[in-house]
């Protein structure tokens, strides 16, 4: 269980540990996090944020949003309310990643409560939150939370959606 009373999420141009020390199961999300995240956000492709166990001064992981559309036709008829529109506005975790100390331990499921309490504070009007997930692994975490898999995609497609008016579903056990 997350001990939310230790740990905060920050922006990442407020970060003053060193990137360095962050390590998680995945190389991809290691070099993005120390190399590319910054790089992103000066060019406003995405926000950073990252998750810190303030006790050890540590990073716990991070997580990028970014917006989007999506086709009305890729959702299933009746899971959101379409209108007159073709297309729907959706925020996109791009990555979220758990340094290794920290896996297991619910600040993935954290991270994701927190990116939405983001875009529902947010005055922007979003339908949808999205994610592509890396493996069948973090599917099945994605859907554990209410996320659904697109329609009109092949089999192997690992996109999903979680439409933001059933969002407390998510959080259930954090009280």
């Amino acid at each position: 269980m997350v001990d939310i009373a230790h740990i905060a999420v920050i922006p990442l141009k407020a970060l003053q540990i060193d990137k360095n020390t962050f390590c998680c199961s995945s190389e991809p999300l290691n070099v993005y996090f120390k190399r590319v995240a910054s790089q992103d956000e000066k060019r406003d492709l995405s926000k950073c944020f990252v998750l810190i166990h303030q006790p050890t001064n540590s990073i716990i992981g991070y997580y990028t949003l970014s917006a989007k559309s999506i086709p009305i036709s890729h959702v299933p008829q009746g899971v959101v309310k379409n209108g007159m529109y073709q297309e729907i506005s959706a925020a996109l975790i791009g990555r979220l990643a758990i340094d290794q100390r920290f896996a297991g331990q619910g600040y993935g499921k954290f991270l994701v409560i927190d990116a939405i309490f983001k875009i529902k504070d947010s005055p922007l009007g979003v339908t949808v939150l999205t994610v592509d997930a890396k493996d069948e692994s973090a599917v099945k975490f994605y859907q554990n939370l209410g996320f659904i898999k697109f329609i009109d995609f092949d089999e192997e497609n690992q996109k999903l959606f979680l439409p933001l008016k059933n969002f407390k579903q998510c959080f259930s056990d954090f009280k």
